[in-house]
């Protein structure tokens, strides 16, 4: 299922933090925003503590929550821990095959700094005798990301300063009860300029692209596609830093773990959207009713998918990583974490938060609450 993972990539990424302490929660018209409690007096008495000049990054984790449906943790990520967050785990009734979506907007406590994640778009294209129907697909994944970019960002008058394909595959064929099927995926980049409240700014754009030809021949030909646009994410920075960002976005991407009891529950509802009568109470928005049907308990097969999912997701991770250079790997005992590049020294403690140092002798032990453990460099 790795379209599941798909939804929270930043990538994120997809699409991903105040979780290290108790948090207070402002809950809105389907949004909810998050900063961490007691961030104003944390500042004040690490400031107090540091030596001059020592400065570090803190990293906390943060769970997205899937409210709507299960109530669960979908999904784990690490993210500065003075940033606020704004974001929300939706089920589209109208999908019954990929039906979860996520949008997230994380942004500095001034706003300079942010990464905003989008919910996936997929639409089905058709062709025949009777004319056509749905939305046609975009030509490429640049294209897609200009046309997306210009309903995000066009009152803003921005320039296109450079956009790339990162990466591609296929076509691949198939041929599946009597109806032919081509596939290719694109993922690029496009990065824009403009002025807003902070004055003048960078914005990159990340995203895949899945093109799916189909043709059906019997009486008469029938021919459609099957597109979709997925791990839509963007990183936002004041002019000439937008390297911070971007290594803000690459550490929430990398560090992204799918929850597997979510994940089993997931597939549960997947399973039973195979059936018709299912569909039609999960078109009418009733999904607790499907998920009162659902185990808790994980079976070997979901198991062996969320292991193998996961694998898959941290090898595209790695790869996506090498190309921007933007975060380094760490060795956590038996984990390897990728966190910002750029700092001299690593460590964690025991609650599972990241600190990054610019001096070598800066040491947190000394300097801040818990206790703090080096990592080594892979």
């Amino acid at each position: 299922m790795n379209q599941l993972i798909k939804v929270f990539t930043l990538w994120g990424i997809s699409g991903l933090v105040a979780c290290g302490a108790p948090s207070a929660s402002h809950e809105g018209e389907g949004e909810r925003m998050q900063v961490g409690e007691g961030a104003e007096q944390s500042v004040d008495r690490d400031a107090n503590a540091q030596k001059p000049g020592a400065k570090y990054l803190k990293l906390k984790r943060y769970d997205i929550v899937d409210r709507q449906g299960t109530g669960l943790v979908a999904v784990s990520c690490l993210i500065p821990e003075q940033w606020q967050v704004r974001d929300q785990v939706f089920w589209d009734y109208q999908d019954a095959t990929q039906p979860l979506r996520y949008q997230g907007l994380f942004q500095d406590p001034g706003g300079a700094l942010a990464v905003q994640i989008y919910p996936d778009l997929r639409s089905v294209y058709s062709q025949g005798p009777m004319g056509t129907s749905g939305y046609p697909p975009p030509r490429d994944v640049l294209s897609a990301l200009r046309d997306f970019i210009s309903q995000q960002r066009g009152q803003t008058g921005f320039r296109v300063m450079e956009s790339k394909v990162v990466a591609q595959s296929g076509p691949t064929d198939n041929y599946i009860s009597g109806t032919y099927f081509q596939t290719t995926t694109q993922s690029g980049f496009m990065r824009i300029a403009y002025n807003d409240q902070q004055g003048p700014s960078e914005e990159e754009f990340y995203a895949q692209l899945e093109l799916t030809n189909s043709l059906s021949q019997g009486v008469v030909a029938l021919g459609g596609v099957i597109w979709s646009f997925t791990g839509i994410y963007s990183c936002k920075a004041p002019q000439g830093k937008l390297e911070n960002s971007r290594q803000i976005a690459l550490t929430l991407k990398s560090s992204s773990k799918l929850s597997l009891p979510f994940y089993n529950r997931y597939m549960q509802l997947v399973q039973f959207l195979s059936d018709e009568s299912y569909r039609r109470i999960f078109a009418a928005g009733e999904i607790s009713r499907i998920f009162s049907q659902t185990s808790a308990q994980i079976s070997q097969t979901i198991s062996d998918s969320y292991w193998q999912t996961q694998r898959a997701y941290e090898r595209s991770n790695n790869q996506f990583s090498d190309y921007l250079r933007g975060v380094e790997r760490y060795q956590d005992g038996q984990t390897q974490v990728q966190l910002p590049s750029g700092y001299s020294n690593a460590w964690v403690n025991d609650r599972g938060e990241y600190l990054l140092s610019e001096t070598q002798a800066f040491d947190p032990n000394n300097q801040l609450e818990g206790n703090w453990r080096a990592l080594q460099r892979r």
